[in-house]
């Protein structure tokens, strides 16, 4: 899902408006910098949970949201169903404390357009938002290979 060209006309004078959905200021104040210094002009929208997100991003045209799956009245790959249910037109790039492969494949088949697990995410955040601008899904390394399937036929 490529994130939406805004050269034309529109309401805002951002490039970009990005939705930081995380519950833990310093951790938002890094990501907001992050996100500007790798989105010129870009707008950093910041909610401390995901009611105060579903409340901005319907009233904003954001173009890519952050999430952190565990907030105060919201955890695990729930919090992501929520808020692909409430606005499925957004892409969302999960930022979240789990690594394990389970969560990270949940994210991705949930409809994430990535996954950045926090221990790594001052390294590897501005990569993965320049790959899920671009139109590419963000898979770290901490994902794995896919699970293989067999083939129909038993081979």
């Amino acid at each position: 899902m490529k994130i939406r060209d805004r050269t034309a006309p529109k309401a805002s004078n951002y490039a970009m408006e990005v939705l930081l959905i995380d519950d833990q200021a310093v951790t938002v104040q890094v990501y907001a910098a992050i996100v500007r210094r790798t989105f010129a002009g870009a707008r950093v929208d910041i909610a401390m949970d995901l009611t105060e997100g579903l409340q901005i991003a319907a009233h904003r045209k954001i173009d890519l949201v952050l999430l952190d799956l565990q907030l105060q009245n919201s955890g695990g790959v729930q919090t992501l169903n929520k808020f692909r249910r409430a606005a499925p037109a957004i892409p969302v790039l999960v930022v979240a404390a789990a690594e394990d492969r389970d969560t990270i494949h949940a994210c991705l088949k949930a409809g994430a357009v990535g996954y950045v697990p926090k221990t790594s995410a001052l390294a590897t955040l501005r990569g993965a938002l320049e790959k899920v601008a671009a139109g590419t899904l963000y898979i770290p390394p901490e994902a794995g290979a896919p699970p293989l399937k067999p083939a129909v036929n038993g081979n």
